[in-house]
């Protein structure tokens, strides 16, 4: 369930710190607090960092605009703030960005520059934007004059003495003690970091601790600069606030926000398909935690998490849960498709209580078997997802997909329609019934 390592600690002492499992499958080299993963967008909390270490240096304002310091820019862009910049409300959106394959900043400035308007009004809605970081990071290097990995290195990663921590590419490409990367599949998929800013940091358990010490303390910059990465931020009517797993959260200069009743915490994690990282801290009490893996599509990271605070604040505990893709996996890998729902079902009806059962979760799983060809495979997992959830239009019409795929183009019509007897503004499904129609008349 998890392939890693993690730190739980308490005013700075360690409570906990343990590895599990490989850096390499191949190799079966282990995991140590030394290896080196990619984190992600854990990278926006040093981006922010850097940010604030330029203003206590007088160089600029969290008011300051784009304009101040990239006055070339198209105008669209001209007034939006950092402070926009650092809590995701700019207007700025990552649509064109999602598009470009293994980007550079280069390549998201020069989507940006052929834009000639937002996405979405300045100031009136959070969206989670990697373009806003990149153009964070521009700031940074057009205002101290240094590459933003040679500022990172100067600035944060010297200063803590972060030796295996690193943005620069060159390096990454020849660190020897770099974990292997894996997907929801076992495959070594790796990862090639090229944006820098809202990702393109890569670190250990250990300096990651240097860092979270850090942050208690003013070493980098004051205790009132910081404060104010974990103060959410406001919109034009009112403060951020973002749905997500049933929770409530606010988000402040690269840092999401929440509460249980006194008790207050920063987190954040990045997730890419192979690797996941997560700082989060509890301020009230002073529980911190690290958690960094290289099977990041297999990590159930909320039941996880929800745990670890668990123990620490002596609540009533409940073991982490099995996501239900994993044990599919652990019987396609020992048993193939043999049997297979009816060992899935058997297994939830008699310990459900062990297992998160996800209807997104399935659908990942099978999804990536379809990109694989492993068309079979995946209509059973398809199958079962049906099965699990029966009034899901989404499940019949995954199915209708994974029968279209296999060119059983009748039962992928009788699934769509299903879809649409349970969702009839499906209009992929509708789409779809008639493409059939048309190539079935055709033959």
């Amino acid at each position: 369930m998890f392939n890693g390592t993690v730190l739980v600690s308490k005013n700075d002492s360690i409570i906990y710190k343990k590895s599990f499992g490989y850096a390499n499958e191949e190799t079966k080299e282990k995991i140590t607090p030394e290896s080196v993963f990619y984190i992600a967008s854990v990278s926006k909390q040093f981006t922010a960092m850097g940010i604030m270490i330029l203003k206590e240096k007088g160089k600029l304002s969290f008011d300051s605009k784009i304009k101040d310091f990239l006055p070339n820019y198209p105008e669209y862009l001209n007034n939006i703030k950092i402070r926009q910049l650092l809590n995701h409300t700019s207007g700025v959106s990552d649509t064109e960005y999602y598009k470009l394959i293994n980007p550079s900043n280069e390549d998201v400035l020069e989507i940006l520059m052929k834009q000639d308007s937002l996405e979405l009004e300045n100031g009136s809605t959070f969206r989670y934007s990697n373009s806003g970081y990149v153009l964070l990071a521009l700031i940074i290097e057009k205002v101290s004059e240094k590459p933003i990995d040679q500022f990172f290195n100067q600035e944060i990663f010297k200063p803590l003495e972060m030796k295996n921590t690193t943005a620069t590419k060159a390096f990454v490409q020849n660190v020897s003690k770099k974990v292997e990367g894996y997907n929801l599949l076992g495959e070594n998929v790796g990862y090639k970091s090229s944006v820098i800013g809202p990702g393109g940091i890569y670190s250990t358990l250990n300096d990651l601790e240097k860092w979270n010490k850090a942050l208690n303390t003013d070493k980098l910059v004051s205790k009132e600069t910081l404060n104010k990465a974990f103060t959410n931020g406001k919109l034009l009517k009112s403060p951020i606030s973002i749905q997500m797993s049933g929770q409530e959260y606010g988000y402040g200069f690269g840092w999401m926000l929440t509460s249980k009743g006194k008790t207050k915490y920063v987190q954040h994690d990045g997730t890419v398909e192979s690797y996941r990282s997560l700082i989060k801290k509890n301020l009230t009490d002073g529980y911190d935690y690290i958690f960094l893996t290289n099977n990041g599509a297999k990590i159930a990271m909320n039941e996880l998490t929800k745990s670890v605070d668990d123990i620490l604040e002596k609540s009533k505990y409940q073991k982490p849960r099995i996501p239900i893709a994993n044990v599919i996996l652990t019987h396609l890998m020992t048993k193939g498709t043999a049997d297979l729902i009816n060992n899935i079902k058997n297994k939830i009806t008699n310990n459900e209580i062990d297992y998160s059962i996800e209807e997104n979760n399935i659908l990942r799983l099978a999804y990536n078997l379809l990109r694989k060809n492993k068309v079979d495979i995946a209509i059973e997992i398809f199958k079962l997802n049906v099965e699990l959830y029966p009034n899901s239009y989404n499940a019949f019409d995954s199915l209708a997909e994974g029968y279209f795929s296999n060119e059983q183009f009748e039962l992928s019509k009788e699934n769509y329609k299903k879809s649409i007897e349970l969702n009839p503004n499906n209009n992929n499904a509708k789409i779809m019934i008639e493409r059939i129609e048309k190539m079935v008349a055709e033959k």
